[in-house]
C-alpha cells in the first residue's frame, strides 16, 4: 500500500542539505517546503498547514527541541521528527519530551528518512481525532452545538463558518474572511479580524473541547480544522 502524501515542512539551515532533502522528498511524491530556521516558519507564506515537519536541532536562533514544543502545542496531530548529530540518550529523551514523534541522528540515510515519514503518513492522514467529533451549525438560529456543549454566535461569525464548510480544503483567504466577519463594518483592521477569529475559536473549541480549531495560514488566511455539519 503507498503512503499517502504529505505537505512536509523541512527547517534545517544547511542550504545544500535543506535543498537535497526537499528534491528527495518531492521525487517520492510528497510536497514540500523548505525554510532556514525556526524564524521563518511563522514568517513563510503557507496555502496549507504541513502535515510533517523535519526539524534540524541545532538552528540558529530558536532551537529545535523548543520550535518542537511550539508545533506541538499548536498542532497535536502533526508529525515532528527531529534530526541532529546530537545523539546523546539525554538529547534524544529531551527530543520526545518536547513532543517529537522520531529522533533521527545525522547523516540520515534516505532509505531510513522515507521509512519514518511513511510510517508516520498513514496515521497523519487517518486523523482520527478529528473525525469523531462533528459539530452542527444551526443557520436560522445563529448556534453551533457539539458533544461538549453549545454556544450562540453573531451573524458573521454563523457566515464565516458557513463559508469555511462549502469553500475547497476549508480554507479562505484574508480577505474573504474580512468581508464574511461582518460585511456592514467599514475598514475592519487586520487586527480587529484576529480577534474575531480568536473569538470564534473559543466558541468552536468550547462545543468540541478540541484546539485550534482555525488555524492561521501566513500570507494567505485561515483554515477550518473541525467537522461541522450546516443545517
Amino acid at each position: 500500500m503507498h503512503p499517502p502524501p504529505l505537505h512536509i515542512l523541512v527547517i534545517e539551515d544547511n542550504d545544500s542539505l535543506r535543498e537535497a532533502t526537499l528534491e528527495f522528498l518531492n521525487d517520492n511524491g510528497h510536497h514540500t517546503t523548505g525554510v532556514a530556521s525556526a524564524e521563518e516558519v511563522d514568517e513563510t507564506p503557507m496555502r496549507d498547514v504541513p502535515d510533517l515537519y523535519l526539524v534540524d536541532v541545532n538552528l540558529p536562533g530558536e532551537n529545535g527541541f523548543t520550535l518542537t514544543q511550539r508545533i506541538r502545542k499548536s498542532q497535536p496531530l502533526a508529525g515532528i521528527v527531529l534530526m541532529t548529530a546530537r545523539g546523546q540518550l539525554r538529547d534524544r529523551l529531551n527530543g520526545y519530551d518536547c513532543g517529537a514523534d522520531n529522533y533521527l541522528i545525522k547523516p540520515v540515510e534516505q532509505a531510513e528518512l522515507l521509512a519514518c515519514i511513511h510510517s508516520l503518513a498513514f496515521r497523519l492522514k487517518s486523523n482520527p481525532a478529528q473525525s469523531k467529533t462533528v459539530l452542527a451549525l444551526h443557520s436560522q438560529s445563529s448556534t453551533l452545538s457539539g458533544p461538549e456543549g453549545e454556544a450562540a454566535l453573531t451573524r458573521g461569525e454563523s457566515q464565516l463558518l458557513v463559508a469555511f464548510c462549502r469553500a475547497a480544503g476549508h480554507k479562505l483567504e484574508r480577505w474573504q474572511a474580512m468581508q464574511l466577519v461582518d460585511s456592514k463594518e467599514k475598514g475592519l483592521t487586520q487586527a480587529s479580524l484576529e480577534m474575531r477569529i480568536s473569538a470564534l475559536r473559543k466558541k468552536l473549541s468550547h462545543c468540541s473541547a478540541i484546539e485550534n480549531t482555525i488555524v492561521t495560514l501566513r500570507g494567505f488566511g485561515y483554515a477550518l480544522q473541525c467537522d461541522i455539519e450546516v443545517r
